[in-house]
């Protein structure tokens, strides 16, 4: 396989690029919200697969309170999935996408990480659930809020990144 994870200004993407067309679809205005993010210099990780976008992930930082989420997201620090789409093929591309959100999640001393997803995005949903995204709410536009804290409980993959040291478990190299 020759695919790459690259780090890219949304000004090196293009928009017009099919791969973006589910998105146009599902989120009115995200084409605004794109350029928004080109003129701000905003970077996303970009996967290519055969010279064509595969995956697109968009992170970002936020401490504030929402209120378009019932229950209301309280004013705190927390890292948002802005954008998770890929064009899976029999890979782990998500699993990859995955790994980089939750070492930012840890290395950025977050609280909470979450992500918006509508409920017909069952793959997604069953893949953030897997590695220990819960059911926070809905937004008011019907998207679920699925969240993901510093909590460790026994289960190696809802905790990942991080290590229960506390487990009579190991793990060996």
């Amino acid at each position: 396989m020759n695919d790459v994870i690259k780090v890219q200004g949304f000004s090196n993407i293009d928009l017009k690029d099919e791969f973006f067309d589910s998105l146009k679809d599902d989120y009115p205005g995200f084409e605004n919200w794109f350029e928004k993010k080109q003129t701000r210099g905003a970077e996303a990780f970009v996967i290519y697969y055969e010279k064509k976008i595969s995956g697109f992930l968009y992170l970002k930082v936020e401490n504030e309170e929402d209120n378009s989420i019932s229950p209301v997201f309280s004013k705190m620090k927390r890292l948002k999935i802005g954008t998770f789409k890929i064009d899976a093929h029999g890979t782990v591309l998500g699993q990859r996408f995955l790994r980089i959100i939750l070492t930012k999640f840890v290395e950025g001393n977050f609280s909470e990480v979450y992500v918006t997803l509508f409920p017909k995005q069952e793959g997604l949903i069953m893949l953030f659930e897997t590695f220990g995204f819960k059911l926070w709410g809905e937004k008011d536009n019907g998207e679920l809020v699925y969240y993901k804290d510093i909590e460790t409980t026994e289960n190696i993959y809802l905790d990942y990144p991080r290590i229960n040291m506390k487990s009579n478990k190991y793990l060996l190299s």
